[in-house]
């Protein structure tokens, strides 16, 4: 089906006995079909490459699984079900399948059922790749539980108190969240890193240990060493170079923080850009088992 909808599955059942049905929606994208998801749940996004291929799907469903559990939950993802839902429903233009970037929310209030929802992955923008985005640094802003996906969350961050900005500015890509005592510790929808003094600078608690932010951590030592720290705000001027990570996105350069101008693709990030994508590529694997 050629639509610039998203695609919404719902799965109801108990135990592993559920069935599918669809959720007509009029979102047109993830973020705006995030207004209706339930407060009380745990989701994880993902995409597909290659029209069928995934990478470290089974990380992201234990991730799941594990997010519920922290919140007094016990749910078991019914996997095999849901890679099915994804292939079958992954989205088409001009006549083609095209890779699909996804949703699932387990609903922890009531009977327990999986919100499947799919749209197109596309690419990062070239410039986006070429000259960074930009970032707005939000204070006291520091999520609870990072490590827990909540759906409440994603309603939270939409409150975020994010300023205003002139009609002929553009509002910045990410919000990175700095805790009360000044440090950065992730951006609102993704991992954030600094060059400072020849090291990679990350937080190493209070913050999502998600995927693109273990390979970024098994790729850098051999191009610089990490320093598991968060950023302080107090040396912000020193940074040379800056990027976040998502698992749907990848490396995306930073060109400015607040008022502060970068080396927008500097070397070191450009070096760990190119190793990430080589680990990608080397670790994707079939959306469905042959």
């Amino acid at each position: 089906m050629e639509s610039k909808l998203i695609t919404r599955i719902v799965l109801e059942g108990e135990d592993s006995s559920f069935h599918a049905r669809v959720s007509p929606t009029q979102a047109r994208s993830l973020e705006e079909s995030a207004r209706e998801e339930p407060r009380l749940g745990v989701y994880l996004v993902a995409r597909t490459w290659r029209q069928g291929y995934v990478l470290d799907l089974d990380a992201h469903f234990d991730r799941l699984e594990q997010s519920a559990r922290a919140m007094g939950k016990a749910v078991q993802v019914p996997r095999r079900m849901i890679r099915q839902i994804i292939a079958t429903n992954l989205p088409r233009r001009d006549g083609r399948i095209r890779d699909g970037r996804f949703r699932v929310t387990a609903v922890l209030e009531g009977t327990l059922r999986f919100i499947i929802s799919l749209e197109e992955a596309k690419p990062l923008p070239e410039r986006v790749l070429r000259e960074g985005v930009t970032c707005q640094v939000l204070q006291g802003a520091a999520r609870h539980d990072a490590e827990v996906k909540s759906t409440a969350w994603m309603h939270e961050r939409r409150l975020l108190p994010r300023g205003e900005f002139p009609a002929d500015q553009t509002p910045p890509y990410e919000f990175l969240l700095a805790d009360e005592a000044g440090y950065i510790l992730e951006g609102a929808t993704s991992n954030f890193y600094a060059v400072l003094a020849g090291e990679l600078w990350t937080a190493r608690e209070g913050v999502l240990q998600g995927t693109a932010r273990r390979i970024v951590l098994e790729v850098t030592p051999r191009i610089v060493p990490v320093r598991l720290q968060p950023l302080p705000l107090a040396r912000l001027g020193e940074v040379e170079e800056a990027f976040i990570t998502s698992a749907t996105r990848g490396v995306v350069p930073v060109r400015r923080i607040g008022t502060m101008e970068l080396d927008a693709v500097g070397p070191v990030t450009r070096e760990i850009a190119t190793a990430y994508e080589r680990w990608l590529e080397a670790h994707l694997e079939p959306l469905l088992s042959v």
